[in-house]
């Protein structure tokens, strides 16, 4: 499977905001961070912002921050959230598409159990555990000297 850059770019964010929780973040400096333009940056706040998974403030010190902590956000639901108007095959859209083989195929339902695997698999990973280990170790206070 394969993922939008948008879900790419925004499980980066996630992860950059996560290695310090409660810092507010610009959008300029998260761009810089995860090397994307902040045109797209913005957006993909915007998106992460609307599901629950970061806060926005405006003003001087404002910024973007986690809205929950890094351990209770599940890589699954934010790849559901932002992949959920992207079909994984012609018939898996909305309208059904126009898949020569439906209704009688038989791969549909193959490839629904393969997607429904590939979240159920990402939603046992938090943010938390996607985190570089030196990130990790400042977390619980063992900065290395």
């Amino acid at each position: 499977m394969r993922l939008l850059a948008a879900t790419d770019f925004a499980l980066r964010l996630l992860i950059r905001l996560a290695e310090a929780p409660g810092r507010h973040r610009s959008s300029e400096h998260l761009a810089q961070a995860i090397g994307v333009p902040r045109n797209h940056v913005h957006k993909i706040v915007q998106d992460l912002a609307e599901a629950g998974f970061v806060r926005t403030l405006r003003g001087a010190q404002g910024g973007v921050l986690l809205a929950q902590p890094a351990h209770a956000i599940r890589v699954g639901a934010v790849v559901r959230h932002l992949e959920r108007a992207q079909s994984l095959v012609e018939c898996f859209r909305p309208d059904g598409g126009a898949c020569c083989l439906s209704p009688a195929c038989r791969l549909r339902p193959a490839l629904a159990r393969a997607r429904e695997a590939f979240l159920a698999s990402l939603d046992s990973v938090t943010l938390e555990e996607c985190l570089p280990l030196e990130a990790m170790q400042y977390m619980v206070g063992d900065v290395p000297s």
